[in-house]
């Protein structure tokens, strides 16, 4: 399968920075090009085959919408994920129904575009079990592994085997596991066994 080639359009540089580095972990997605504003992204849209949008719909010079708009005439099979700080109040317009797969608050952890975004590719959503939520939650605080052990009652080695089996299952290495543990915070990643 060819990777899908994806647009991020976010105004905010420290936000864009962190999802293309959050994003180019997923298998099936490349990112082809970033825009900060909606002249950028009308641009790229119209100069780039794109098969994914990640927009955000409050850019600084316009409505994203008219975005994924201009994608529609472009690339009609693409498709967009809503990024927005008022997700719960968005209301789709009909003619950009077939093109957006996902909405998601800029509030939820990274895990729900990453869900979306796992949806739309076909892949699997790996699932930690409750334990292993709740380890991965206590690394996102900061714990080491023997603080860990001891808010959890669990032996050290256990610990270890814990974050072993996170890191292998979200498909990342430890130092990884740390930083997206730190940004994500305490994440549902679904029930387990």
């Amino acid at each position: 399968m060819t990777a899908l080639r994806c647009l991020i359009v976010e105004d905010q540089l420290m936000v864009l920075q962190l999802l293309c580095s959050m994003l180019q972990a997923i298998p099936g997605l490349s990112i082809a090009a970033t825009a900060t504003s909606q002249a950028e992204a009308l641009a790229l849209c119209q100069s780039e085959p794109i098969d994914l949008l990640i927009l955000d719909l409050c850019l600084p010079d316009g409505d994203g919408l008219v975005v994924a708009a201009t994608l529609a005439v472009c690339n009609p099979s693409a498709k967009v994920v809503v990024l927005s700080g008022q997700a719960a109040s968005f209301i789709c317009p009909s003619r950009l129904q077939p093109l957006i797969c996902g909405v998601v608050d800029k509030t939820a952890a990274f895990s729900q575009l990453q869900a979306v975004l796992q949806d739309l590719l076909g892949q699997p959503r790996p699932t930690l079990t409750p334990r292993q939520r709740q380890v991965y939650g206590l690394i996102g605080q900061g714990l080491t592994n023997k603080e860990i052990a001891g808010a959890t009652g669990l032996a050290l080695a256990t610990v270890e085997t814990h974050r072993k089996a996170i890191a292998q299952k979200l498909g990342i290495s430890g130092a990884e596991l740390i930083r997206q543990a730190a940004l994500l915070g305490n994440v549902d990643m679904g029930a387990g066994s």
